[in-house]
């Protein structure tokens, strides 16, 4: 009979937080666990981890054409980060993309 093992932390929500582009140590501490049980999990899944080096913003930026790359230039500066804009961008998107709540 094989090993049964108790899961604490469910494949499902690794998965999603590993999409989102936290770090394996992240989703750790977000679902208590150890890191290396979300990359086995991942591993095991046939999931690559998220790409957190920091070139991840060099390859988003490197895909975009040119007047794009004016563009989100333009938009950053001492008193508004990528992190920022980023921020305010899936606050917009949920905010127009969410299901409005209806009052009794």
């Amino acid at each position: 009979m094989a090993p049964q093992y108790k899961r604490k932390a469910d494949d499902a929500e690794i998965v999603r937080l590993n999409n989102i582009g936290l770090s394996l140590t992240s989703i750790g501490e977000r679902l208590g666990v150890h890191h290396t049980t979300v990359k086995y999990r991942l591993d095991v899944l046939g999931i690559r981890p998220a790409d957190t080096r920091r070139s991840f913003m060099e390859d988003v930026f490197n895909a975009l054409p040119l007047p794009q790359q004016e563009w989100l230039m333009n938009q950053l500066g001492p008193d508004h980060s990528i992190k920022d804009l980023i921020k305010s961008l899936v606050l917009k998107e949920f905010r127009d993309r969410a299901a409005p709540i209806i009052g009794p």
